[in-house]
């Protein structure tokens, strides 16, 4: 992953409220606060830190800096945010409800904090926030990243399960890996005349490789038999991405791990209706690519990057969202142990990449 650490900020637009949201995304890699218009019921801007390793040692300090950063980029005082939101991992939950108050983060003393509560120690506040943007119904949602966190709704019970991921699918294993914020290699492509194409978020000086871009890359070189079925490199040591990046082999190793074990989870949980969130998921192009080399099923899906973020901000604002947070903590059943003996048969099964057609 990145080696140094990295910052951008947007501003989507012009004009504003006075009635501003600040809601915060917590991963192994980044951590992104945006701030939501409340009133005119839109982002307003985004600020995002990466090449981090948050930790329940450093967090605090790292929210400390970021909210300052955040909210003097956008120009908005202290006295427009009304309310703040945190989805992040268990530990990291625990020690920011423990240690942080609003003084820390730049805010008035009366503002209200809160944290997207998590299901157990497997599921964190992060999925349960993904589970708020999804409607109701039966369905299987399947969000990807540093774990592979699933949920099947089904006659209204819900079932969850996680499982730990190699570090391909939130880009901490690949060599050149990072979110998919300003500067990251989201799309790959081979044009007709041979040359590698590919995109970078925000239109940036690319600075690393997003995992949608790694996967694209993967598709490209299973297609083209760079690498076959078992995943081997066979003539070369390194695929070049533009003049500074690559992906090698050791990042296909990551990528064919945490296919099988996503390709694994599929085959133990049932749902027609498909909701996917996670990096691999940023674009069209790293969707199809998943399911090009295995790793969720080739059918229609609705997918995005991060649902996460959005998912806090309803939980901050809507009482609604608050009352359906409690109930999926209440009646998820978490049946990961259980499914242990299983998941692993089947990764197995599930770790050759097989033909591309």
């Amino acid at each position: 992953m990145l080696n140094n650490v990295h910052a951008s900020s947007v501003k989507f637009r012009g004009e504003r409220s006075s009635e501003i949201a600040f809601a915060c995304d917590i991963t192994a890699n980044s951590a992104v606060v945006e701030l939501f218009d409340i009133a005119l019921c839109r982002p307003y801007s985004r600020t995002a830190l990466y090449g981090v390793r948050p930790s329940s040692d450093n967090i605090a300090e790292i929210m400390r800096r970021l909210s300052v950063t955040a909210l003097r980029n956008a120009g908005v005082p202290s006295s427009a945010i009304k309310g703040a939101v945190f989805s992040a991992g268990v530990h990291i939950s625990d020690r920011l409800e423990e240690e942080l108050s609003p003084s820390d983060l730049a805010l008035l003393p009366e503002t209200e904090i809160v944290f997207v509560p998590y299901i157990s120690a497997r599921l964190s506040g992060r999925f349960t926030a993904a589970l708020l943007t999804v409607p109701d119904g039966d369905l299987l949602a399947v969000d990807v990243g540093g774990s592979l966190c699933v949920a099947e709704k089904l006659g209204g019970e819900i079932r969850c399960a996680g499982f730990s991921l190699s570090g391909a699918f939130d880009g901490t294993a690949l060599e050149s890996g990072m979110p998919a914020e300003n500067g990251a290699i989201d799309a790959v492509r081979r044009e007709k005349g041979g040359a590698i194409e590919y995109e970078v978020v925000g239109d940036a000086d690319s600075i690393g490789i997003s995992p949608a871009g790694a996967v694209c890359a993967a598709h490209i070189m299973l297609s083209e038999g760079i690498i076959d079925e078992d995943g081997i490199m066979t003539d070369r040591d390194l695929f070049a991405i533009g003049e500074d990046f690559f992906i090698s082999q050791s990042d296909i190793r990551a990528i064919q791990s945490d296919k099988a074990k996503c390709a694994s989870a599929f085959e133990l949980f049932a749902g027609e209706k498909l909701y996917l969130s996670g990096a691999p998921f940023a674009n069209d192009h790293g969707f199809r690519a998943m399911a090009a080399i295995g790793a969720v099923p080739k059918r229609n899906a609705n997918f995005c990057g991060n649902s996460a973020l959005r998912g806090a901000e309803n939980y901050l604002l809507r009482e609604k969202f608050r009352e359906n947070a409690r109930g999926i903590i209440n009646s998820a059943e978490d049946i990961s142990e259980t499914l242990e003996e299983k998941f692993d048969g089947k990764y197995f099964e599930h770790l050759s990449f097989g033909k591309i057609i």
